[in-house]
């Protein structure tokens, strides 16, 4: 097993070609559509690569335990930083010499693109479906890592303003103890824009082998955390980026979506609780003056 340089910017394509005599059949299949396209590559999930390439999705994960990654995702990261201009890329069609309107122009631009196609493929039946399972849940976990966790922190505010049973971990170890003690009664909602981080396909699988109804916000929808989903609300962006920027817009949409939904079903119940919480901020305000 190769071991791969600390530095980030190592040529990936050197180091397919490299093992290549060393590759399976199959694996070979995916190296030479990597090869020859990859500029597609870069914006496509683990499963699309193995249809394209027409090998399964496990074939792709051992291509990338081939060539010494752990992860479809790991793979990707360096194969974005390795092409041209790519490790100064911020935001796709955004060039160097772009005057700061321009960028600002392309930037809102990019969001309102992702908000019009998260509309798009929104199914009213999977975000009614999403309603009742909040609604009906005991507990609820709500769980994002890295640059998901702010969308879950976010999602925990707007949950917990309806006065919902909601608990938000976005530390790894503690997500996993939480959903070891979560029922058949309880739901997970988990926040994933690529749907290949590790650690919330632990802490996911670990609450559906509990009982626990799931609740999926994600870009891909071919990842394996989806196949413990009882509910997959997609949330779009073309960016290549791994770390992208339009898709948390639409991901905030569809929590906001999903807050004003439930408390539209008792109004009088929530205009209530938005009282007593702003009652209870200005007497903490008032107390700290004091």
């Amino acid at each position: 097993m190769k071991t791969l340089e600390s530095d980030p910017r190592s040529e990936v394509i050197s180091i397919i070609r490299g093992f290549y005599s060393s590759l399976s059949v199959s694996e070979k299949k995916v190296a030479d559509y990597i090869l020859a396209n990859l500029q597609d590559a870069i914006r496509m999930t683990l499963a699309d690569v193995g249809h394209e390439s027409g090998v399964s999705d496990a074939t792709v994960l051992r291509f990338c335990r081939s060539i010494g990654y752990k992860r479809w995702l790991e793979f990707k990261v360096d194969l974005i930083r390795t092409l041209p201009g790519s490790p100064e890329q911020i935001l796709d069609d955004v060039d160097s010499d772009d005057p700061p309107g321009m960028i600002a122009k392309k930037v809102v631009n990019c969001s309102i693109q992702a908000l019009i196609d998260t509309l798009t493929v929104l199914d009213e039946e999977d975000f009614v479906q999403a309603l009742e399972l909040i609604a009906e849940a005991d507990r609820i976990l709500i769980i994002g890592v890295g640059t998901s966790g702010p969308m879950a922190n976010e999602m925990h505010n707007r949950l917990l303003r309806l006065g919902l049973n909601c608990h938000v971990q976005t530390d790894s170890y503690i997500q996993v103890m939480e959903s070891a003690l979560l029922t058949s009664k309880d739901l997970i909602i988990v926040i994933s824009q690529t749907g290949d981080s590790e650690d919330p396909l632990r802490t996911t699988a670990l609450a559906k082998s509990k009982g626990s109804a799931v609740i999926v916000i994600t870009g891909n929808t071919g990842s394996k955390l989806t196949e413990h989903a009882d509910v997959v609300l997609l949330s779009v962006s073309h960016e290549t980026r791994i770390e992208t920027i339009a898709s948390r817009i639409a991901q905030y949409a569809i929590i906001h979506a999903l807050y004003v939904g439930l408390a539209m079903r008792d109004i009088g119940s929530t205009v209530e609780k938005e009282r007593l919480i702003w009652d209870a901020m200005m007497n903490s305000s008032t107390f700290q003056s004091q």
